[in-house]
């Protein structure tokens, strides 16, 4: 009986010690499960971040807006809005992110990351980087779709040589005979004996080519726009001679001359006068119309009625000025003694919304040009002016004339804000 009992009390020894063991057992398993998980979730949690993380670039990259509306900038990828930068902003490129978005534009999927762009649109300037999405910026600015060139007008120089009209037409001739790295794409079109002229009038095989190469057709027709007098004279191609001078400031070689020392144009005679401002365009059809422009004649005004207010901390003297049209009030601001600057905003006449809000400023390659004041001598000659108008066909109003320059080429502006700026290409070599 002794040992009978000795043995059932053995048996339950046993079994309790099995049922603790597995219940540890089980416990440590499910411990374990728990760390695992734990750890999966921390891996998941650092590749989230890893993904995230910042990149800074090695060198800067400068892009330009392409989005025709504008760009909204963010304080985040894909964050709240801050503000837009407007169609070919350039921007610096100083964080790249590893964060991957896509854009639905007018039904075309556009699939890119978000990137970090130097901020300086914000005028408290506390951030020093805003998130735009990269699909919308490229490596080169939207251009218009109109060509427009400027055509120098005919003199005597003081030897009584006459200097014919010439339209300049290297800028697009040259787009086609040099790549972007600048290696040549083809041949010259002149001989040896050519390149020892300053002048060299194109025979017909040099002259086909010069067409082919700048896309110009016999067929084609050159519009100037005289703007002072506000008319246009039209040229038949196929009547103008194609010649090439020498650049003003002479061959870039002391031993032989180069195709690329010569401005490749027409020849118009005598036809502008050597005061006229103009437009010019080559094809088809005629883009300007005239009684359409206005010269900008300003009335000095309080400089309280500037619509956009002013740091009163770095206070100076300014001249507040006034101009209207049946669509938009302008005003411009400068300071009074020292001209350095222009500041310009156009507003809607009925909506007051802002068109416009820019500046031009004094500097190495720009000057400044003089406003026309009314009720002064300068008002009659509207030469050298201020210009604002739609002289162009199925175009928004512009404005151009704020400023000249000693080298580089203008830009007239277009009051809509899915329009790029129209480049002249005016060849201004230096």
């Amino acid at each position: 009986m002794k040992t009978y009992l000795q043995l059932i009390f053995l048996s339950i020894l046993l079994l309790t010690f099995g049922c603790k063991e597995k219940t540890s057992g089980q416990k440590k398993k499910e411990s374990e499960k728990q760390i695992e998980q734990q750890k999966s979730f921390e891996q998941q949690k650092d590749a989230i971040e890893e993904k995230k993380k910042k990149v800074q670039p090695t060198h800067y990259e400068h892009k330009y807006v392409i989005a025709r509306s504008g760009l909204n900038y963010r304080d985040s990828p894909d964050g709240k809005v801050l503000g837009k930068f407007p169609l070919n902003t350039s921007l610096r490129l100083v964080e790249y992110t590893k964060i991957s978005d896509t854009i639905n534009d007018a039904g075309k999927l556009i699939v890119d990351k978000w990137v970090g762009v130097q901020n300086w649109m914000l005028p408290d300037k506390k951030m020093d980087t805003v998130y735009v999405f990269n699909g919308f910026l490229s490596n080169s600015f939207v251009q218009s779709d109109i060509k427009l060139y400027y055509a120098s007008s005919f003199y005597k120089e003081k030897d009584g040589k006459t200097r014919t009209a010439f339209l300049n037409l290297s800028q697009t001739y040259f787009e086609d005979a040099y790549n972007e790295t600048g290696n040549k794409n083809r041949n010259s079109i002149f001989t040896e004996s050519d390149l020892e002229k300053d002048t060299i009038r194109l025979n017909k095989s040099q002259r086909d080519k010069f067409l082919k190469y700048s896309d110009i057709s016999e067929s084609d027709k050159v519009f100037v726009y005289l703007i002072s007098s506000d008319q246009i004279q039209t040229y038949n191609v196929n009547d103008l001679p194609v010649i090439a001078c020498m650049n003003p400031y002479g061959p870039s070689n002391d031993y032989r001359n180069d195709e690329l020392d010569y401005m490749l144009g027409f020849d118009l005679g005598k036809s502008i006068s050597n005061w006229d401002e103009n437009l010019v365009y080559v094809g088809k059809e005629n883009p300007f119309q005239t009684g359409k422009i206005k010269p900008i004649i300003w009335t000095k005004i309080e400089d309280n009625q500037f619509p956009i207010a002013k740091d009163l901390k770095n206070k100076i003297d300014l001249s507040t000025y006034f101009f209207a049209t049946e669509k938009y009030d302008y005003y411009l601001q400068k300071p009074t003694e020292n001209i350095s600057s222009y500041h310009l905003v156009i507003l809607d006449k009925i909506t007051k919304s802002e068109i416009l809000n820019t500046n031009y400023y004094d500097g190495e390659s720009t000057y400044l040009t003089r406003l026309k004041i009314a009720e002064s001598e300068n008002e009659r000659d509207i030469r050298q002016s201020q210009w604002t108008g739609e002289i162009i066909k199925n175009k928004a109003t512009v404005v151009f004339g704020f400023v000249g320059h000693s080298f580089g080429c203008p830009s007239i502006t277009i009051l809509d804000e899915t329009e790029p700026e129209i480049q002249i290409l005016c060849d201004n070599r230096h």
